[in-house]
């Protein structure tokens, strides 16, 4: 019951954020830190690997922050988040979660297959630049929007590659 009421509250919190968004605006700077989200944590060294081979961003470069179901038995990570970590009305009750949305990324890259109310509002409260991300998620969330009605993170990958060229920042 308290779930339904504290999921409705985020649902209530993002549709007010998501018209207020506010967009930062672009630098010519090049991209150095890059975040990745993801809701399937057997990809992380798939995501990792491609990303370092694919594009020209080494291992230390990429802060992988990975969405799971909230469980008693999980310790708390850097690496996890979960819907426990946020309380009513988008309220972030995590220092690991807060850290990663106030951290000045360049990139943010949401690897995400599946409308997820906490990863999009994680997303939609980061600090990141430049944020890339599957169309079919929420494009309102995303500078580059990648349209893949597979989700495939190669695909998404290579767009991203060449929209940063692009822009010229990589």
């Amino acid at each position: 019951m308290i779930s339904k009421l504290k999921q409705k509250s985020i649902q209530k919190a993002y549709s007010k954020l998501i018209v207020k968004k506010v967009t930062k605006k672009p630098t010519n700077n090049k991209v150095k830190r890059v975040a990745v989200l993801l809701d399937n944590e057997t990809l992380i060294n798939v995501v990792i690997s491609n990303l370092t081979n694919k594009l020209p961003f080494k291992k230390e470069q990429i802060t992988v922050y990975t969405f799971r179901e909230y469980s008693k038995k999980q310790e708390e990570s850097s690496e996890f988040f979960s819907d426990n970590d946020f309380g009513f009305k988008a309220s972030l009750k995590s220092d690991n979660l807060k850290n990663f949305v106030k951290n000045d990324f360049d990139l943010l890259i949401n690897y995400t297959k599946s409308a997820n109310l906490f990863t999009n509002m994680v997303t939609l409260l980061s600090q990141a630049e430049l944020k890339v991300g599957f169309a079919e998620i929420d494009d309102r969330l995303f500078d580059i929007v990648v349209s893949d009605a597979t989700f495939n993170e190669a695909v998404l990958n290579q767009e991203i590659k060449k929209y940063l060229t692009i822009l010229n920042k990589i």
